[in-house]
Parts: C-alpha cells; structure tokens; sequence
C-alpha cells in the first residue's frame, strides 16, 4: 500500500511541477531559519557537556548587598578561593580571570582577541585539551600563552605557532606556549588567549593591569569554580560556601558579600539574574520566543501549502471520484494525499539542510564564522520528526476535505464542487500576514530613511578637521604636551566622551531645598566647546586656567537647565548646585547639538580633565592625514607598550553609525522579505482557487461580452480589499515601531505619510502583482470550452 502511495505521490508531484516547487521554496525557506533555529537551541542546552565532570562541577555566585539593592554576580573576589581549598569535599579549584578583549598586531592587521588568566588546575577540572604544549608549565610562567586553534590559525597561517611571539596590546610579548583543540560544544568560557595568574600579578607590578589579586573588594573580574571529591558531598559543598562572608579587612565596607553554589549545568540556560555571565547564552524568553517564531513560520508556509492544494482540488476531486468509485476507502484516500504532503516536506527539509548549511559556511550571515557542520543522528531524527509534523499539519486539512468527497456528487458535475463554503478564515489569514508585512516593510522603509537623513545630516554637522586620540589608560598629559606642539593642530581637548554621543557617567544632582536626582556627567576642559564646534544657549564657556583638583565651574545642557528653578537656560546661569559632594557654580549652558543618535539625557559638564579617556585635536584645514601621522608616531614614542588609537572624528562616527545600522537592516530587510515571501505564496494559493471555483462565471461572463480587465477587476477586487484592510491594520503598527525607533535615535526619523504610503506601496504592489499573476489567467478562458457541458 506504501509502495502505491509513494509512487501516484511522485507522480503527481513531477506532472504538476510549478505546484510542487513553489510549495518546496516556501516550505524550505521556512524550514531553513526553524532549522537554523533549532540547531541554536540546541547547541545552547548542550553547552559544557564536554567537561568530564558535569555533577562535580560548581561556580561559585557572589551576592553584593549595597545601599542601592541587592545583586548576584557570577564572579567572586579572589581571595574566596583561600577557604574553599580548605574544605575537605573538594578536590580541585580553579579561578578564571576576565582579561577583555586585546588588540594583537599581525602581518594581516590588527585582530581582537579575548583574552584570561587562570591557572593549570583550569585543565584539570574542564574539558579542554592541549593539542601541543604542557599546561601545567605554560600556566605557571609569566611569560607564556596558549592560543585557541582559530587564533593561532588567525595568527600564523599554516605555521608552527609553539615558540612563537605574540605582542598583545598593553600587555607586552608572550611567547607561545601550547594550543588548545576547539571544544567540540559551546561553551561559557570561550577561551582565545590563556595567560596565567602568575602573568597577571606581574602585570598588576608593571601598572598595565588593575590590582585585583588579594582584593575582596573586586567582584567582577574573577570566576571561581570547584571540582567537588563526589557528587554527593554536593549539599554539604553549598551550605559551606553559604556561610561564608566578607572578610572584616574589606575595603569597601559598604557592601555586605555572601556568597553561593552553582551547578555548571545550570548556567545555561541564562539566568537574566546573574550578572557578567557574558556567555551563558540564551535564556527561557528567548527560548519560548525562538519556538514560537519557528511554528509561526512553519504554520504560515503550511497554511500556503493547504492554500495551493486546495487551488488544484477540482482537478484531483474527479481522480479522487473514480477511485472511490473503484473501491477505495476515505482513509487510503487520507494515506494518499498526507503522503503526497510528507513527501514535500521531506524534500523542503532537504532544500532547508542545503540552504542553511551553504548560507551559515558562506559568511554571508553576521558573526558567522563558516563553522557549520551537518546535524548529527540525534538532531536529525527530531528535524525530521519536524518535517513530519509540518507535513500532516500542511496536507491535513485538503487531504481531509477530498476523503470525503462523494463519487456521485464528483462524478455528475465537477463545477459544482465545493470543497468549503466560506473562506472567511483564509482571507484573516491573509490579512494578517499582509499586516505583519506591512508593518515590517512601512519599519524597513522608516528606518533606511532615517540613516539616509542622519548620515546626510552627520556629514553636515560633524567638523572634518577633528582627530581623535584614545588614550587607553594613559594620563592625558603623556602626550597632550607633544601634540600641543604640532603646528596643523589649533587646540587639544581632553574628554571623556565626544559631543555626538550621549553622556555616561553617573552623578548626583542636588539644588538648595531639593532632594537628589540622578543625571548623567562628561569630564571635559576648557577647549571642549570650541573644538567640537558647540554653541552657547546662555552664559559663557569655563573659564580658563581652573583647578583640576577643586571644581569651581559646570557647564549644562538645555534638558538639564529646562529642570532647575526658573525653567529657562537663561536662569540657570549662575545657580550654584552640588554634584555629588561638590558645591559647584553652572557658567553657561551648552546648546543641544544639531545631530543626535540618541536622546540626550540631562547632562553636567564638568572640568575633570584627569578623568578623560580621549583627546580630540582640532588641526588646519586640509592637515588631519598629517595629524593622524603625527599623532601615531608621538604615542608610539612616549607610549611604545600600547597600539595607538587614532582616526578622524567625523569619518569614525560615520563608520560606526553605517556599520550598526546595516546589521539591522540586514536582519529586518530578510526577516521582511521572508514574510513577504511566505504571505505572497498564501495569496497565490488563495486567487488560484479562485479563479478554479469561477471558471464558468468567467465563461459566461465572456460570453455576455466582458472584456479582459472588468474580469480581471471582477476576481481581484476581494484581494484588494483584504490588501486594504491589512493596511488598517498594518499602518499603526508600522508607525508605532518607527515611533520606538524614533524615541532611540532621538532625530532623523521620519513618520510622515510619504514613508507610510511608501512602505504600504510596496505590499500592495507585490500583493497585487502575485494576484494578478492568477487573475490574468481568467482573460485566456475560452467559453466554447467551459460551457459546452452545460
């Protein structure tokens, strides 16, 4: 019976191959991202399973208790590991020192490298391998490092990496001490760069790293995990750690630490509770909202699939007549076409591997690096229990309907067949997916033209004759002297963020008889305003020559002036104001810049040129090529341990802008156009049928001397009015997300009709163009040949 089912099922599939293709696309592309999908989630519940001691493997939590709450980190200060070494249930401890991410100089260029220090028990406790090199030596020297495979492959090429050098930024030169293998499953502690802990106490000596070792009053850096003697001393291991507290020689007495035990196997999924858990991966949101979106997608690609089935139900309807007419029962008949429907997805889920794997090997992806390998025995028996699922989910609802078709009532007319009576639930259907994608075209539309317009305007505003120095750690004063000196350069400011971005650093804000509020503060000098080109609203720039030690002077921006008495930057001028304990007097207040990325929160400028982060030199007009030269070799000279970071102000915030930017329009324009693709497949099926239902209206109606477009008009306009609808409700949501987009970017976004209409457009124009593709059809009808039964 199978035998039979399979080869009237492939049959079929190969006499009507328009259907059978359009049907493979849409499944596949759908398939694709569910299958992409699930391999993530996957990969992710799988993560650390490759430590060889799963259930005797804990991470120590610290719980910080402040005046401001309570918070748990997933680091611990480092002398926590003194007591748990004593505890006689564990057998190894091992801590793992975050050390960033490090810029290492190459042939091919500069590449970024995250970088920690740990210590040789790391190997012992996890799974990780040495495919040449002795960890135990190479974690006990302060000279050495072990590099993954990628980044020594990054580093070297095809050359031996052992005894090589590496220069890491800041840092100094390691010689290369082994390779770690690349775990065969993800993992928490993705490891590039090893250094060891005796490497970062001689980093600590030599000032090129923050003094951590000894310090229980640092709780975000190191990680500490224990390897318990048995897994059932697991109990006992926990409510040892719970005992434990902040030593009484603290140096931040204002924050009480307790502290607790985690499983390894319960860091992923993600806990949004834990703190600089940085690579837990994904939590139970994010987990529910992935499996949602893959049986959204794959419900909509079955749903055109029972679309385009019903499209050709009248012509199997009288091959489903004769056969019942012969004997076969409604369950065959069910077998039949639930087979037919099984055999597409298979082949969809085929497509979909194919897809997938090409798309993830090719790069074309963001953050994909061409490691995708094909699912193994476990992941491929549930891709195809989801091939399976999508196939009778798709081929049910025609392949019911046709089983109970009537040979008499099939036989003795087919015309008047009707499969169902109302396709009210289709057309919602319809309008619905033509609202998400019109929400998410009138999105895509709103947001190219804000980039287009805040890139026109960025290019406008931002002076081209500012260069950026970064100064990394360095005291302003190593080199602003050097490139004062330059004689392209007209001034140099020290900062501690340029004008086009918004204010970081938290601060205090408190007038006489008010209680205190929160705002946000930059460390800027005198040469600030001029430089970046800003204009006063009221008052006057900071005075020249200030204390760096004593604030006397604040500037304000508009936001924070409109909030202190008088509500007008004009009065603002000359209040005095204490921000944080420092009484101090607000000089001027700044206007707010002609270009914004983002809302500019309430802000204080204030004269703290110690705290500066970067320096930003106005040069001559026609000299900043000069400049970034000059600046180059100045820091390399008073700097020589350090690459120096130097670009041009206006061309960096353009890069950068253009470069976030892309990765969402990227992301929405292919998540737009699969919706689109999947909703255009739907209405296909559905004007097909159409036009099968109303073959002989139309003949009469050609008959009676109806010409091709009042036909044509005729069997479109419901599809009109369900694209019209969709754009009821399409269009509000579509500038509800611009709104949000508009409120982060702060300017530049554009909700006006034109982008709406636009963004509507372009559905309706594929919507109509799909419909049409069926509609037309009808203009070909020859009467003669329909009526001539009747």
């Amino acid at each position: 019976m199978l035998q039979n089912y399979l080869k009237i099922a492939f049959r079929n599939l190969r006499r009507n191959k328009l259907f059978s293709l359009v049907n493979i696309v849409g499944l596949s592309l759908s398939m694709a991202v569910g299958i992409g999908m699930l391999i993530n989630l996957k990969e992710g519940f799988e993560t650390d399973h490759f430590h060889p001691f799963l259930d005797r493997t804990f991470r120590v939590l610290t719980d910080a208790s402040t005046p401001e709450g309570r918070t748990r980190w997933a680091t611990t200060p480092q002398p926590v590991a003194a007591p748990i070494r004593q505890m006689s249930m564990v057998e190894e401890v091992v801590q793992v020192r975050q050390g960033g991410s490090v810029r290492v100089l190459t042939d091919r260029g500069e590449i970024a490298v995250n970088t920690a220090f740990t210590e040789p028990s790391f190997f012992r406790v996890f799974g990780f391998s040495l495919a040449t090199g002795n960890a135990s030596t190479a974690l006990q020297s302060p000279q050495t490092v072990l590099l993954s495979q990628r980044v020594a492959s990054r580093l070297f090429g095809e050359q031996n990496a052992v005894g090589q050098t590496v220069l890491f930024d800041g840092l100094g030169r390691f010689a290369v001490a082994g390779i770690i293998q690349e775990p065969p499953l993800r993992t928490h502690l993705p490891v590039e760069a090893v250094f060891s802990l005796q490497a970062a106490r001689s980093l600590e000596k030599a000032g090129r790293i923050p003094v951590l070792s000894d310090q229980w009053a640092d709780y975000k850096t190191t990680a500490t995990y224990a390897l318990l003697k048995s897994a059932d001393d697991a109990a006992t291991f926990s409510q040892l750690v719970g005992r434990m507290g902040q030593k009484p020689n603290a140096a931040d007495h204002q924050t009480a630490l307790a502290f607790s035990a985690q499983p390894i196997e319960d860091i992923t999924p993600w806990n949004p509770a834990i703190q600089n858990d940085r690579h837990a991966g994904m939590n139970w949101t994010g987990i529910r909202q992935s499996l949602f979106l893959i049986a959204a997608l794959t419900l909509l690609a079955a749903f055109n699939y029972t679309s385009l089935s019903l499209a050709r139900s009248l012509t199997r309807a009288k091959e489903v007549g004769i056969r019942k007419a012969s004997g076969a029962l409604g369950r065959q008949i069910l077998g039949q076409f639930l087979t037919e429907s099984t055999i597409i997805a298979l082949f969809s889920l085929l497509v979909g591997l194919i897809l997938w794997h090409t798309v993830v090997n090719s790069g074309w992806l963001p953050e994909s690096e061409g490691q995708a390998s094909w699912p193994d025995i476990q992941l491929l028996s549930w891709l195809l229990l989801y091939a399976l699922l999508t196939g009778v989910v798709a081929g049910g609802v025609p392949a019911g309907l046709l089983s109970r078709l009537q040979p008499v009532q099939v036989l003795r007319n087919l015309q008047t067949v009707r499969l169902f009576q109302s396709v009210g639930f289709y057309r919602v259907l319809i309008v619905i997916q033509f609202a998400v994608t019109t929400m998410l075209m009138v999105f895509l539309v709103v947001l190219r033209d804000a980039g287009i317009h805040t890139s026109d305007q960025l290019r406008s505003v931002l002076p081209t004759n500012v260069v950026l120095l970064s100064l990394r750690g360095v005291p302003a004063e190593t080199v602003k002297p050097q490139l004062e000196q330059l004689s392209q350069v007209r001034r140099v400011t020290a900062t501690s963020q340029v004008a086009i971005y918004p204010a970081t650093i938290p601060c205090t804000l408190q007038v006489a008889g008010t209680s205190p509020k929160a705002v946000f503060s930059k460390a800027i000098d005198e040469n600030y305003v001029s430089v970046f080109g800003l204009t006063m609203q009221a008052g006057r720039n900071l005075p020249p020559n200030l204390s760096p030690t004593q604030e006397q002077y604040v500037l304000v921006n508009e936001q924070l002036a409109r909030q202190l008495p008088g509500n007008k930057p004009e009065t603002a001028v000359g209040q005095r104001i204490r921000i944080d304990s420092v009484d101090v007097q607000i000089a001027g207040v700044l206007a707010e810049p002609d270009a914004q990325l983002s809302p500019i929160p309430p802000t204080v400028y204030r004269y703290k040129p110690a705290q500066a982060s970067l320096l930003a030199l106005e040069t001559e007009p026609g000299s900043e090529s000069a400049v970034l030269e000059a600046s180059r070799r100045i820091w390399q000279d008073r700097v020589p341990d350090r690459l120096p970071e130097v670009y041009q102000y206006d061309e960096k915030i353009n890069e950068d802008f253009q470069k976030g930017l892309g990765t969402i329009n990227l992301f929405f324009g292919f998540f737009c156009g699969l919706v689109m693709l999947v909703a255009c497949l739907g209405i296909l099926g559905i004007s097909a049928y159409a036009v099968e239902v109303r073959i002989r209206e139309i003949g009469i109606r050609r008959t009676l001397g109806a010409s091709s477009g009042e036909v044509i008009w005729t069997l479109s306009k419901t599809f009109v009015k369900l694209l019209l609808w969709a754009g009821v409700f399409g269009l509000p949501a579509g500038w509800f997300c611009g709104k949000l987009l508009r409120d982060r970017m702060a300017s530049g976004v554009d909700l006006g009709p034109v982008n709406l209409l636009v963004g509507f457009g372009l559905v309706v124009l594929v919507g109509g163009l799909t419909v049409l593709s069926q509609t037309a059809r009808a203009t070909r009808i020859k009467p003669a040949d329909v009526l001539r039964g009747e």
